[in-house]
């Protein structure tokens, strides 16, 4: 079971916040993202992020 749907949004455990574009299984059965930040394109484990807090604004 995915941990993150495509949209939302995460940070890595680099400190980088991005939106999860696709997820997909390795041949071993790992879970995997690719992340968007600034058009570019990451790659990463599913283990090496986590839920971006969400920011409540003010009307």
């Amino acid at each position: 079971m995915r941990k993150f749907a495509l949209g939302d949004v995460v940070n890595s455990d680099k400190g980088r916040r991005g939106v999860v574009r696709a997820a997909y299984k390795s041949r071993e059965g790992q879970q995997f993202y690719a992340v968007e930040k600034d058009g570019a394109i990451d790659y990463l484990e599913e283990d090496r992020l986590s839920p971006a807090p969400r920011v409540e604004l003010a009307a």
